[in-house]
């Protein structure tokens, strides 16, 4: 899978939201499949192409690593030997060992950058294919219904429909929900390695670390802030859908079968706005504040360059 194949994936999970909206208004039971495609919004080529930028700096790195080889070699042992000697070389492979493990974890977080890609576009082109299928379970529903003869039918064919919904909704939870998981996780092991990278720096006598790690935080707090505050109010607007029963496992049992309720319906139109907008709406007057850091070729150097301290 490439970064253009993924790319794709962002319009068809808008696709997906404005046929998920049309299924709801004539198959209740697609209702709770609504605020799952609404949530799934985005590009994974974004991701991809993050992960080809991680590849970048491991370049870097390695470079690095083959600099301080050849100071450690520029003098032999012969002509410099003593404490000195013996302080530099302690020094270059305190270096050397926190450069191995920032590549270390690096590749891990490339190995999970890719991964979250493909399980997203996946997940994508999944709800997307769905959605067409119930789209043209609605649509026959409609033309069915519409008719004398075809009403009798019509009610069949609606109540078949309702069953592929559930199945779908099933289907697309699960999916969902390990995404969910996954990048939790993913979160976790990072902030481990950061700390255990932190701790490292710190033993081999990078006093400054804390300060350098507090000024960083600081400096992209506000983006933070921009971030958990769209996220926020996406997942309220999705938690308006009426809940459903669930396993212990968290597998959903079934669909609630019944119309959209007003704050089902005033969701649906503040979902559509997002989707047309591309972020949320409401988080916009934040999250549109100063510098934006877009899709450029530059960006993640302007945002390290904007957010890390500088000496």
């Amino acid at each position: 899978m490439s970064a253009e194949a993924l790319d794709a994936a962002e319009g068809l999970a808008k696709a997906a939201y404005f046929e998920s909206l049309w299924v709801a208004v004539v198959i209740p039971a697609a209702i709770p499949i609504v605020p799952i495609i609404y949530q799934a919004q985005g590009n994974p080529g974004k991701l991809w192409r993050a992960a080809d930028g991680w590849k970048d700096m491991v370049d870097q790195l390695e470079k690095s690593q083959q600099k301080i080889e050849e100071l450690s070699r520029l003098v032999a042992q012969s002509q410099w030997a003593g404490d000195d000697r013996v302080a530099f070389e302690k020094k270059m492979n305190d270096y050397s060992d926190q450069i191995d493990f920032a590549i270390a974890m690096a590749w891990s977080v490339i190995a999970a950058l890719y991964v979250l890609a493909v399980l997203i576009g996946i997940f994508i082109y999944l709800m997307f294919v769905i959605m067409t299928l119930l789209t043209i379970f609605a649509t026959a529903i409609v033309i069915a219904a519409g008719t004398i003869v075809g009403a009798p039918a019509a009610l069949e064919l609606e109540a078949q429909a309702n069953q592929f919904a559930s199945m779908a909704y099933r289907v697309l939870s699960v999916g969902s929900k390990v995404i969910e998981k996954t990048s939790t996780g993913v979160a976790y092991i990072w902030s481990a390695l950061l700390a255990i990278n932190m701790t490292g720096q710190a033993f081999n006598g990078n006093t400054d670390v804390l300060t350098t790690f507090v000024k960083a935080g600081l400096n992209g707090a506000d983006d933070m802030l921009k971030g958990a505050l769209a996220y926020l109010l996406t997942k309220r607007t999705a938690e308006v859908f009426g809940a459903n029963p669930a396993s212990r496992w968290g597998v959903p049992l079934s669909s609630r079968v019944a119309p959209l309720t007003t704050g089902e319906k005033l969701a649906a139109g503040l979902g559509t706005a997002d989707t047309l907008d591309g972020s949320n709406v409401l988080a916009t007057p934040w999250a549109n504040t100063g510098d934006s850091y877009g899709s450029e070729d530059d960006a993640g150097r302007k945002y390290v360059d904007e957010t890390q301290p500088h000496r």
